[in-house]
């Protein structure tokens, strides 16, 4: 918490739901953010993930995702 932004982002009212109860739904912004993965990516992992980014329908934002989890094609 020495982070001096840490705080900088209010949030009045949210609403979440997990990945695999919003299947067949969509919503106009979805915010994912990276899981800890002690075991490292696998296959349930794509799968949640592909779930995830799916259910945007105008703005996806990824939370905590490094850098390198993104490749220049």
């Amino acid at each position: 918490k020495e982070n001096e932004f840490f705080n900088a982002l209010q949030v009045k009212f949210s609403y979440a739901i997990t990945c695999h109860k919003s299947q067949g739904g969509q919503w106009n912004t979805v915010f994912i953010e990276q899981p800890y993965l002690p075991d490292g990516i696998d296959r349930d992992y794509i799968r949640w993930l592909y779930t995830a980014i799916t259910r945007a329908k105008d703005k996806l934002y990824l939370i905590g995702f490094k850098d390198d989890c993104f490749i220049n094609v």
